[in-house]
Parts: C-alpha cells; sequence; structure tokens
C-alpha cells in the first residue's frame, strides 16, 4: 500500500499512557480500554478532503463563528491555498469527520512569505534544508476534545514527519493554547506574528524538535515513545538551544513545580497576586492559587497589537509587568485606558463570552498571565463563588462599559 494511503493503527498501551502521562492535562484520556478506537488517516479523495473542509466549517464559522477569508458559505467549507499541497489528517466517527490536522512540507525556495517571516525558516533551512514542515487547522469536535482523540490525531502526525524525514515541524499557536502544544513537545522560540488573515490576534510561533528526545521526554510529550523508533541526532537539540536560547521564565509550565510558578507571578507582580492582580482582590491565597494554576507567562513586544476589535479572545490576560493601552468604540479621538501591572483586558470572553470589543497594544516590553477561559469555566463548577466574585470585580474593567447591560446583569 502507498505510504500516501497508510491508516495509522494506535497502539493498545496508548489510553493506559495518556491517562498516566496526562491526568491533569488538556487531553485528558477519557475513553474506555476496552472501547474500539477510530483510525486516523490521511485524505486521498475529493471527497474525503471535501468532507474535512466542510468539518472546518462547522468548527470555524457556526461554532466559533470567526471570520475567515478563503470561506466558502455557499459550499459551507473551508480550504485555502495551502491545502492544495497538505497533507490532511483526519478521524472519522459514523461516517462523520471528527477530528483533523494540516501538514505542509516546506520548499524554502517557493515558501510562503508569511511562513519565511513568521517561523525564522532561513535559520533552520541551513542546517535542514528539505526536512521541514508547518501544520495547523488542528481541531476536534466538541465532544471529543477531553478525550485521547486530539492525542492519538497529534501522535499519528509525528509518526508520518518522522518517516518522511521531517526534522523541524512548526505551528502558530494562540496564546492559551500554548502550555498544550508545549505538552506536545512544541516550544516557543522567536517573537510572537500577527495574522491578519486570521481573527485570532497576536499569535505565538512554536517548533517542534523531533530528534530531540531530552526535551521530549523532559515535558512527557507523547511523542517521546514514537521517537524511540528512529534514529536520533543528539546535537539537534543542541543546535536549537544555541541558535534559540530560551529566558527562564519560558521554561514549559509542565517542568515547573507549582511553587516555582507561584514565585515567578509573585516576583513579576512585586507581591502576592491575590493582591497586586485587581481582580483577584478579596480571594484567598488558595483561591488565587487555584484560579491561576493554568496561566502561563508569556512576553510580548513593544508596539505589537496584542488583540483587535472583533478578536476571538480564549484568554484572559493578566498584565505581569509592562503597560498595555487600550483603544475602545468612540474612544479613539482621546487617549486610550492604560494598563499596567496587576490590571487585566479581555474580560468580555468571560463576562458576555464574546470577541474583544476593543483593540490592546503593548506600549513596552510586557509580561502577560495569560489565562485560557476554558480553566475558568471549569473553575466555575468546582468553586462558584470563587467566579462569582471574579466576575464582580471584572465588571469593573473597561470592557463592561460597552457590553450589553442584559448580559452583565444575568
Amino acid at each position: 500500500m502507498p505510504d500516501s494511503q497508510k491508516w495509522f493503527r494506535p497502539r493498545r498501551s496508548i489510553h493506559r499512557r495518556l491517562s498516566r502521562c496526562w491526568a491533569s492535562g488538556v487531553f485528558r484520556a477519557m475513553v474506555t480500554q476496552n472501547q474500539t478506537l477510530p483510525q486516523v488517516k490521511i485524505a486521498t479523495t475529493d471527497a474525503e478532503r471535501e468532507a474535512i473542509f466542510r468539518f472546518r466549517y462547522r468548527i470555524y464559522i457556526q461554532e466559533m463563528n470567526v471570520w475567515l477569508p478563503h470561506t466558502d458559505h455557499r459550499r459551507q467549507h473551508v480550504c485555502d491555498r495551502h491545502d492544495e499541497s497538505a497533507l490532511l489528517f483526519y478521524i472519522e466517527d459514523q461516517g462523520e469527520v471528527v477530528a483533523t490536522l494540516r501538514r505542509n512540507m516546506v520548499d524554502i525556495d517557493n515558501c510562503h512569505p508569511e511562513w519565511r517571516e513568521a517561523f525564522a525558516l532561513e535559520r533552520f533551512a541551513k542546517v535542514a534544508p528539505n526536512t521541514l514542515s508547518v501544520s495547523g487547522r488542528f481541531m476536534v469536535a466538541s465532544r471529543f476534545r477531553h478525550s485521547s482523540m486530539a492525542a492519538r490525531l497529534a501522535i499519528a502526525a509525528y509518526r508520518h514527519g518522522r518517516e518522511e524525514g521531517v526534522r523541524f515541524d512548526f505551528l502558530l499557536s494562540r496564546f492559551h493554547q500554548i502550555e498544550m502544544y508545549e505538552h506536545l513537545g512544541y516550544r516557543r522560540y522567536v517573537n510572537n506574528y500577527l495574522d491578519v488573515n486570521h481573527a485570532f490576534g497576536l499569535m505565538a510561533p512554536m517548533v517542534c524538535v523531533g530528534e530531540d528526545v531530552e526535551h521530549l521526554r523532559s515535558v512527557g510529550s507523547p511523542f517521546a515513545r514514537e521517537a524511540r523508533r528512529f534514529a536520533n541526532r543528539a546535537s539537534e537539540g543542541a543546535w536549537f538551544s544555541e541558535q534559540f536560547p530560551a529566558p527562564p521564565e519560558f521554561a514549559p509550565a509542565r517542568t515547573l513545580s507549582p511553587e516555582r510558578r507561584w514565585s515567578q507571578m509573585c516576583r513579576l507582580l512585586g507581591g502576592p497576586p491575590e493582591r497586586a492582580i485587581r481582580m483577584l482582590q478579596g480571594l484567598s491565597e488558595a483561591d488565587a492559587r487555584a484560579l491561576l494554576k493554568h496561566a502561563l507567562l508569556h512576553r510580548v513586544r513593544a508596539g505589537k497589537i496584542i488583540v483587535q476589535r472583533g478578536d476571538l479572545l480564549g484568554s484572559l490576560f493578566i498584565i505581569a509587568s509592562g503597560a498595555v493601552a487600550l483603544y475602545y468604540p468612540g474612544n479613539f479621538d482621546r487617549p486610550p485606558d492604560v494598563l499596567s501591572s496587576g490590571e487585566c483586558f479581555g474580560a468580555e470572553g468571560i463576562l458576555a463570552s464574546c470577541c474583544a470589543v476593543g483593540q490592546a497594544v503593548a506600549l513596552s516590553e510586557v509580561y502577560l498571565l495569560v489565562l485560557p477561559e476554558a480553566a475558568v469555566a471549569q473553575h466555575r463548577h468546582k468553586h462558584p463563588q470563587v467566579i462569582h466574585h471574579l466576575r464582580a470585580n471584572l465588571l469593573q474593567e473597561p470592557c463592561s462599559r460597552f457590553l450589553p447591560t442584559a448580559i452583565l446583569h444575568s
């Protein structure tokens, strides 16, 4: 059977491995051991590709309500020029696509300019020509988002990449998904990138060094086990670390103890978070620790637009250090609201489940604590009184002036 038509059969031990490694992570395995697992496939026919494009439409347009170019509303599908040469991985359930991931091999001589800029591809091409790829359009149906499906899809793509000689795989991550990708083995390494073709705001370029087994093991990546099937050069990780030295604050979250993460926050904020962060005032240290458990530290350079009006948020942004200017509707002819350490923006996602109502611009180098909206939603079920208090504090934020009164008081 040709390589392009391979079906990836999950190993029997995958649920045990994922349950053990990811018991408290984003991809918590919740499928029973004896359940038959659907296979990961690569689309080889026009019908399969069309089904994937229609699945994207359901996720992006109908579920997330995102505006995207290259959307065909008549046919209800989403595809773009990158799909022409891409491998499309997917999983079906009862004849319906429920998960997909796109992978493009990179020809550096004919590379899309935005990829060349976003990922600093020239630096990689000097040592690894014809071994680079870019991943994207990674999505899973809502009913499977707490299963092992996303993990199995990513593992299959990693395995296929190694079989095809891929040494570096790149992607653009929304800030609240950075921790998820770090767990897979990707890492931040260059400055953020704003893709004008997406309503996702500033994105973090990330790369997986496929042969750096030591790093994969250190973050508990499921790729580490797969990597043992291939020859791995120890020099690969050393070269990357030398070329892109990571500051200590960007260590993958899973490599830091809770105490170290808390100390890091205290140092940047200049005091205990429950006192230094305005939206947490009135909460106990224990409540603040529990709420900030999944907050990720991320840096943004001066002058960068962090979010624009209409962007899908996905996160609450807490300023750990630096200053951010907020421009809201009708406010462009007068000075913006200027926020500093301990203040936040992006609260409209939590208060009203809506897109950004204003624009946030970094006035200086800014360190942000990125708190995923999903983490707040999960916390609501366990500690409703904490979220009620948090919501009351967030109603004092500037964005609340531009949200519907009915929503704010519901």
